[in-house]
């Protein structure tokens, strides 16, 4: 490839989620990301050469993997024949992969569940990470498990055998005993709602599952934040409460199916203001926080919800001119 096609491919990257430019310069280019640097270099004996570097396994191969998955999109044939100097053996769980058993799930409130897992190690996620993905095989199979592929990305099981990965939030996690908490959104029709309700009447065939993690952003560093979700990143919103610095406000909207009448427990925190949405009278947290944005011209904003309504947020922030490193706009599920 092109070493200027890449390069801008990487810049977009970088400006489209406020990651640091450490630097652009002829024939060369260094981004830092959560999880370790990712750099550019125009090569000898090749176009391009590309180097990722981070503090532990674990994180280095998110940065493999990531990379590998930024060039399956421009170019999946030479992302399968990627390698890496390290030799990293293949075949074998990934380094961000472990087993984790369900030890109870308990009714929260009328809209959720609290799921306990035992984990092999509970020490990999620091005390901002936010969130894991559940690997969750299919119900009556053999379990299939991600394994590491030749080029260090993740082969994930395919056919009858290919598992439920979706993205969940740590609750809490206990050092001592190494149990890590989830919270699930009751709704009809999803897998991880039956799976749970499985285990609740007895049936523990799939109390082993898989964990891959930490991934995903953590705790906002912000004295002043806009967040709004619906149900599905109540959790979250949780320990983003939690975790506010000192002398922190922020303005919290939250839609749900009843309004007022909470589904879900969230920390008392001075500062903090909530205000609830009711669907059933037409309200939606896509047209309250572009209504509320004006309020918040310093704020970090961070939002959860359907794909359309964050694509539509994240858009019209960066109209009014907010920085993409204080926008924290995700999408948690899709029409």
């Amino acid at each position: 490839m092109a070493f200027d096609s890449i390069r801008r491919m990487l810049l977009h990257q970088a400006e489209e989620h406020g990651l640091t430019l450490q630097e652009d310069e002829p024939g060369r280019v260094t981004v830092e990301t959560g999880y370790g640097l990712i750099g550019l270099r125009e090569g000898v004996d090749a176009s391009v050469t590309g180097t990722v570097a981070a503090s532990d396994t674990r994180s280095l191969f998110v940065m493999k993997n990531a990379m590998v998955e930024q060039l399956r999109t421009v170019s999946p044939d030479l992302a399968e024949t990627m390698r890496w100097s390290d030799s990293a053996a293949t075949g074998g769980f990934p380094p961000n992969f472990q087993f984790g058993q369900v030890t109870r799930v308990e009714r929260l409130g009328g809209a959720f569940l609290r799921v306990s897992l035992q984990v092999e190690d509970v020490s990999v996620f620091g005390d901002e990470s936010f969130h894991f993905r559940l690997v969750l095989p299919p119900s009556g199979m053999t379990p299939d498990w991600p394994t590491v592929a030749p080029n260090g990305s993740t082969r994930w099981p395919k056919g009858p055998g290919v598992p439920h990965i979706p993205v969940y939030t740590v609750r809490s996690l206990d050092r001592s005993s190494n149990v890590m908490v989830m919270d699930v959104f009751r709704h009809d029709g999803g897998r991880i709602t039956e799976w749970c309700e499985e285990i609740r009447a007895g049936d523990l065939r799939r109390s082993r599952l898989g964990i891959v993690g930490p991934g995903g952003g953590g705790l906002v560093n912000a004295q002043s934040l806009l967040i709004a979700s619906d149900e599905t990143g109540f959790p979250a919103v949780a320990r983003l409460i939690e975790g506010l610095p000192e002398g922190a406000k922020a303005e919290v909207i939250l839609e749900t199916a009843g309004g007022a009448e909470s589904p879900y427990p969230l920390p008392a925190r001075e500062g903090v203001w909530v205000r609830w949405l009711s669907r059933q009278t037409g309200q939606t947290i896509a047209d309250a926080v572009l209504e509320a944005l004006p309020r918040h011209p310093t704020s970090a904003i961070w939002f959860a919800g359907e794909k359309k309504a964050a694509r539509r947020l994240r858009s019209a922030a960066k109209a009014m001119g907010f920085p993409a490193s204080e926008l924290y706009i995700t999408a948690f599920w899709a029409m």
